[in-house]
C-alpha cells in the first residue's frame, strides 16, 4: 500500500491538455476545454507556462462583468504565472498544495517550464479511491497509513 506516495507521472497527470496564446480569444479556450473535457486552459507563450483559465475564471471574470468571450483576449482574464509542479513530485505534495492553496487544477511542467500535463481535483479523488481500495484489500490496516504530509 504504497500508492500514495507515487509522483504525479507515475499515476495521475493528465496529459491531454488545452494550451492557448496570450493573445487568443476566451472563445477559443473555452472551445478546447469544451472539446477536451477539461475544466482549465493553459496558458503559453515560447513554450513557456504564462498562465491559467479555469471555469471559475470564466464565470467570475466574464459571465459576471457580462463581457464578450469573443472579444477578450486570454492575457486580460487568465491567472498569471500560476504555480506549478513537476512530474516527479509526490501525489501527496500535489494534494497538500491543492487543499492549501485551494486549486483545482495544477499545471505541471518539465524543467524548462514547458507544460506536460495539468493535475485536476477529479484526478486526484480517482487517486484517493485506489488507494483506499488498496488499504481495504489489505485488511483494512490503517496504521498502514503512513504521513501523507506533502512536503
Amino acid at each position: 500500500m504504497r500508492s500514495i506516495q507515487k509522483s504525479i507521472g507515475e499515476c495521475i497527470a493528465r496529459a491531454d491538455f488545452v494550451a492557448v496564446g496570450p493573445d487568443d480569444l476566451v472563445t477559443r479556450a473555452v472551445a478546447g476545454m469544451r472539446e477536451k473535457g477539461t475544466n482549465c486552459a493553459l496558458v503559453v507563450e515560447n513554450e513557456k507556462l504564462i498562465g491559467i483559465f479555469t471555469e471559475r475564471d470564466f464565470l467570475h471574470r466574464i459571465a459576471d462583468k457580462r463581457r464578450d468571450p469573443g472579444a477578450v483576449r486570454m492575457r486580460e482574464v487568465m491567472t498569471p504565472e500560476p504555480e506549478a509542479l513537476r512530474a516527479h513530485d509526490f501525489v501527496t505534495y500535489a494534494i497538500n498544495r491543492m487543499a492549501v492553496r485551494k486549486y483545482r487544477n495544477v499545471p505541471i511542467v518539465d524543467r524548462n517550464g514547458r507544460p506536460t500535463s495539468v493535475l485536476d481535483a477529479r484526478l486526484v479523488m480517482m487517486h484517493l479511491i485506489k488507494v483506499f481500495a488498496e488499504l481495504d484489500q489489505a485488511g483494512g490496516d490503517h496504521d498502514a497509513w503512513i504521513d501523507i504530509g506533502g512536503g
